[in-house]
């Protein structure tokens, strides 16, 4: 059966989560990103669904 997970890319500073999440905890992740950066916004960062 496939699974569906999450990654988190920032399209401003290339930043690329490197473990595959699940769709809360990536959402964190994003928030915790946006936060901790003044250049990045939630325009320029992405969840993605990957397989799993």
């Amino acid at each position: 059966m496939v699974g569906w997970s999450y990654i988190v890319i920032c399209e401003k500073c290339g930043y690329i989560s490197t473990e595959k999440l699940p769709e809360e905890n990536a959402k964190q992740l994003l928030h915790e990103h946006e936060e901790g950066s003044e250049a990045c916004t939630t325009g320029h960062i992405k969840l993605m669904k990957v397989r799993t």
